[in-house]
């Protein structure tokens, strides 16, 4: 997929450019949960950086919907604490909970006061959490994430969203392995890599899917006919979703101002 490929060549810019200073390795991929970009600098020091090739989806909450109550929770299965920003959104869904209620897969998208700096402050706390310093963007721009406000036109939206894929897990490769042999999917290979399962297949599989026991596995692309089978959640959550613009004619921190950032 496109935002993967940018991920592996911003990895590769920084190396090219910066490897002086610092290793930068490849971590997120299909993990959501995993910052895209670890760095380790000469000096010993690590954190992440995270890869947006806009315009990019930027973090999400799960929120509930209480009927009775007409208010909004704050679901337990978020990975991340409630915040002020969160707060303030939900404080104003809440008020206007009528038009929020049933955004569906449509979405309803959230328009309030100061909406840009909320939206920002959540996301930077976010990425704080999850030990990212540094935003890499179209055309190899880097920035501090405490400019994400400088640099993105940000917006944010409430809508269902299937809550994400997982491996295909040990147990389970063997039978889904006997599926695709048994379908006209045309596998040359199979690797199993722990709990993943990847296939060499000389036609094009990105986003095929197949039901299998109950669940939905999709096919996604890896490199050049490889792929790897992914097994898709049954749960589809309400989420708060963030997403970000590149603003024009930003120029990003220097090689200099970046270099002394490693050191």
């Amino acid at each position: 997929m496109q935002w993967q490929r940018f991920e592996t060549d911003c990895t590769n810019y920084l190396n090219q450019h910066f490897r002086e200073y610092a290793s930068f390795v490849s971590k997120g991929g299909s993990d959501s949960t995993m910052s895209d970009i670890k760095v380790t600098t000469k000096t010993g020091n690590t954190f992440f950086i995270e890869a947006k090739l806009c315009p990019a989806q930027c973090g999400q909450f799960v929120l509930l919907p209480d009927f009775e109550s007409s208010r909004f929770n704050y679901s337990e299965k978020n990975a991340t604490g409630i915040n002020p920003s969160s707060k303030m959104i939900i404080e104003y869904m809440n008020q206007h909970f009528e038009e929020f209620k049933e955004a569906g897969t449509a979405g309803k998208k959230i328009l309030m006061d100061d909406d840009q700096d909320i939206f920002s402050k959540w996301i930077i706390d976010y990425y704080k959490d999850k030990d990212i310093k540094y935003i890499i963007t179209n055309h190899y721009i880097i920035l501090p994430i405490e400019e994400l406000n400088d640099y993105f036109y940000i917006t944010s939206e409430y809508r269902i969203k299937r809550s994400g894929s997982s491996n295909v897990g040990k147990r389970n490769i063997s039978n889904v392995i006997d599926h695709i042999h048994s379908n006209d999917y045309i596998i040359e290979n199979t690797r199993q890599d722990n709990s993943k399962l990847f296939v060499e297949s000389s036609r094009p599989l990105h986003n095929e899917r197949f039901l299998l026991r109950g669940y939905e596995y999709m096919f996604s692309s890896r490199d050049s006919q490889q792929y790897e089978v992914r097994k898709l959640s049954n749960t589809f959550n309400a989420n708060v979703i963030f997403s970000i613009n590149l603003k024009p004619n930003k120029k990003g921190m220097s090689p200099h101002e970046f270099i002394r950032a490693l050191k």
